[in-house]
This record gives C-alpha cells, sequence and structure tokens, in this order.
C-alpha cells in the first residue's frame, strides 16, 4: 500500500495448511486484497479456510477483516486488539485470545487452532501484538514485532 511520506509499505501474512483445511495469519491491507488472497487460497489450495488470527490492531494485520467475515472465516484476535481496532478504524475479530502470565494463549480461547501456537511477548511494534509459530516446525511468524537490524525504534509505542 502506498502511505504518504512513506511510499510503498510492504506487508507479510501466512497461509497454513493443516490436513483438510487452511489456517491464515493476517488480513491484507485492505478488504479487496483480502478477497484476492482468499481466491488464490480457493484456486491454488482448494481447501477451505477454516479461521484466521490478527496479530495486531492496524491496517496492515486487519485491514481485511470485513472479507474474512463475509467469507463466513471465524476471526480471533488479541482482546487488547479488539478493544483498539474501532480506534484504529479497524473491523473487530469475531473472538478474542486471552494470555496466560508466561505469555502463551489460553486454549480455551483458541478452539481448533491445530498447529497454531499463539503467543503474547508483550508490547514491542505495537502494545497488542501478538506472535504465531506451527508446532512440529522451525517457523514462527513476528509480523510487524520482528525489525530490521537498521531500524531505529520498535514502532508504535
Amino acid at each position: 500500500l502506498d502511505m504518504p511520506g512513506f511510499g510503498a509499505v510492504a506487508s507479510n501474512g501466512l497461509i497454513v495448511r493443516d490436513g483438510g483445511r487452511v489456517l491464515v495469519v493476517d488480513t491484507a491491507w485492505t478488504d479487496d486484497q483480502t478477497a484476492q488472497i482468499l481466491n488464490w487460497i480457493k484456486q491454488e489450495i482448494n481447501l477451505p479456510v477454516a479461521l484466521a488470527v490478527v496479530t495486531h490492531a492496524h491496517q496492515d494485520k486487519m485491514g481485511g477483516m470485513d472479507a474474512l467475515h463475509a467469507a463466513g472465516i471465524a476471526t480471533y484476535a488479541n482482546a487488547l486488539s479488539n478493544q483498539l481496532a474501532p480506534q484504529e478504524g479497524m473491523v473487530a475479530a469475531q473472538h478474542s485470545l486471552t494470555f496466560a502470565a508466561n505469555g502463551w494463549v489460553e486454549p480455551a480461547t483458541a478452539p481448533n487452532f491445530g498447529p497454531l501456537k499463539v503467543f503474547y511477548p508483550g508490547p514491542g511494534h505495537t502494545s497488542d501484538n501478538i506472535t504465531v509459530g506451527i508446532d512440529g516446525t522451525d517457523i514462527a511468524f513476528g509480523g510487524c514485532l520482528i525489525k530490521d537490524s537498521k531500524a531505529k525504534s520498535l514502532g508504535n509505542l
């Protein structure tokens, strides 16, 4: 997305195939872009998207929530992200994740997450950012929490 004063800003998400279903981490910047991703999943993977989890309440991670909801996809976010979403002009997820004192998601708030391991490290890029790992792999998705070694700040704290 072209951001005034910044130029083109990239954003990454994650698509996880889990048996006969797909799990999505983060939306695209917009509903249209998110719908394109869902279309790609349908054409290339041809499995239903069971759920989506977003890593924080900014447009590059939650900007496509309406597209997910229109497609009937269950959406999850940190409870703090859902609280912050309206202030950020975002649509909140349908479900709120809560976290134990050690940072790991409370399992009762993350049903059917399969291999997704969700962790709240505390404030980093934002006060609500979470990370998502894939059990049984060496994959850890940090979203905007992961910074270039040349970055001068954590971001939006």
